[in-house]
């Protein structure tokens, strides 16, 4: 569904159905990256301001499914993902990866989550690791809020500023979106790349 379909689904529903509809978007975007969800948000932006429902509402909802979705990955991470590492011995899924994850999010862990909302593709893998990386629940939470509302609230605001132009946001939004993934994958070559050149030099 291109953003014009989206935007007449949503333009008729109830306001609270709305709402749950980008609650449940912005979930299922965080737990599954390809879903569109910033256009749902983008969408309920634009509903808000013909005056079917409020900005408030849709930062919220927006924003709360988000940190759902995040917080089931990092439960996952941390119930499931340790044993999954523990019982393999390979350099690359074994105990030392899950060391390393462990001493990277030691260092850097408020920094990374507070950004992660803002790294296209990757929001899922960090939450997973943060809870590898024994981040504690109300850290990770508060963490994700603070996230999430930062870039909801870019979102709504251009929404409101540029007088409800979604072409020119949502081609700003899928831009940013393409240039973070192209970089994502590079990074994630070249760390592979690096891991086969150590494992042969060795």
């Amino acid at each position: 569904m291109n953003f014009e379909q989206i935007l007449e689904f949503i333009r008729y529903q109830n306001e609270f159905i709305i709402y749950g509809i980008l609650l449940v978007s912005s979930f299922i975007e965080n737990v599954f990256p390809p879903f569109p969800g910033d256009t749902v948000t983008l969408a309920g932006a634009f509903v808000a301001g013909e005056g079917n429902v409020g900005y408030a509402g849709v930062l919220v909802s927006a924003t709360s499914g988000g940190i759902l979705g995040m917080m089931v990955l990092y439960y996952l991470g941390r119930v499931k993902g340790r044993r999954f590492f523990e019982r393999r011995n390979s350099r690359i899924l074994g105990k030392t990866t899950l060391e390393k994850v462990e001493k990277l999010f030691g260092r850097y862990s408020d920094f990374i989550i507070v950004i992660s909302r803002f790294l296209a593709g990757m929001r899922s893998a960090i939450a997973i690791a943060a809870g590898l990386g024994n981040v504690g629940p109300l850290k990770m939470t508060v963490l994700s809020l603070v996230s999430f509302l930062i870039w909801n609230s870019l979102i709504v605001g251009l929404m409101i500023v540029s007088k409800s132009n979604w072409q020119m946001i949502k081609g700003m939004v899928e831009q940013y979106t393409f240039v973070i993934l192209i970089l994502g994958v590079c990074l994630i070559i070249v760390y592979i790349a690096f891991l086969i050149w150590r494992r042969k030099r060795s």
